[in-house]
């Protein structure tokens, strides 16, 4: 589940954290939440979703279709592998962060963690993916699910 310390800096795990002394009670943004079911129709949704939060909030053009890519992909991997059985459902938060330091993304199921394959063959990038377009990641699976965090430095609107 999206828990409050995915809505603040995410830690040092991530490497995501906010400068020491920075002031978070000036930062203003949209934040994006969605909870859908894990189903195909719902990578196009969350895209389209994703797409227009970060042309409303993220004022670099580049950083904003990363993001929309890596949801993207995290988002698919949730709708082709999380569920084996009934259909669960997909969160997605998106957020300037409240230090003001860029944006973090959570994307996160309740669904059966599969760790990758050591060899992915023709398929397999998404976390190679993440790793390349964000700045600072986590993918954190346990019985519970899978949440990827994301981070980015990036300039928001104010």
């Amino acid at each position: 589940m999206i828990t409050n310390r995915d809505l603040e800096c995410l830690g040092r795990s991530t490497g995501c954290v906010c400068p020491a002394g920075t002031d978070s009670a000036g930062v203003r943004g949209a934040w994006l939440w969605e909870r859908r079911p894990a189903r195909p129709e719902t990578i196009l949704a969350l895209r389209r979703l994703v797409r227009r939060w970060t042309v409303a909030t993220v004022l670099d053009e580049e950083i904003g279709e990363s993001i929309v890519l890596v949801v993207d992909e995290a988002v698919s991997n949730v709708v082709e592998h999380a569920y084996p059985g009934p259909v669960g459902d997909v969160s997605l938060f998106a957020a300037p962060r409240p230090c003001g330091n860029g944006v973090v993304v959570v994307v996160e199921d309740q669904g059966v963690w599969s760790p990758p394959d050591a060899d992915p063959g023709f398929r397999g990038r998404g976390l190679d993916l993440v790793r390349e377009l964000s700045d600072h990641h986590a993918v954190l699976g346990s019985e519970l699910g899978t949440t990827v965090r994301m981070c980015w430095r990036a300039l928001v609107t104010s």
